[in-house]
């Protein structure tokens, strides 16, 4: 049984959420890209990490705290795309994804803001991909 034009336009609104639901659940159920665990002590100082064969340098300068701005620097050779998203185990922060500009040198930067958390938790966790790989900082935010 083939379907009149006036049928056809009536169900494409159908097909397009359909397409939607099926098009989010996928991407829902895509693996996670797995992420290079990395330690750095003194965010201000900054700190040098290896992935693969890159050398990634990260920084940030101006305070560490909740509701405070500070610039967060990547250093990454070749890079073509760096964006940082900020979260704490076990508690949902939000929408913390910052996508990073390069400026003439070629250092990615951006102006970060974190959210309070409202359990007074401080111990946040910074994933960053570059190009498609990831690498996890864990750091705590200063008091107020």
């Amino acid at each position: 049984m083939a379907l009149s034009p006036r049928r056809l336009y009536l169900a494409m609104p159908w097909l397009a959420v359909g397409l939607v639901v099926a098009l989010l659940a996928w991407w829902q159920t895509r693996a996670p890209v797995p992420a290079r665990a990395a330690s750095c002590p003194d965010l201000h100082a900054g700190c040098t990490v290896q992935l693969d064969g890159v050398r990634v340098t990260v920084r940030i300068d101006g305070p560490l705290q909740v509701l405070k701005p500070f610039r967060l620097s990547v250093d990454a050779p070749g890079a073509r795309k760096v964006q940082a998203q900020f979260s704490m185990a076990s508690m949902d922060m939000g929408f913390n994804l910052y996508p990073l500009q390069p400026d003439a040198q070629g250092v990615f930067r951006a102006r970060i803001v974190l959210p309070v958390c409202v359990s007074g938790r401080r111990d946040w966790l910074m994933s960053l991909e570059i190009d498609g790989r990831r690498i996890e900082l864990p750091f705590v935010t200063e008091l107020s």
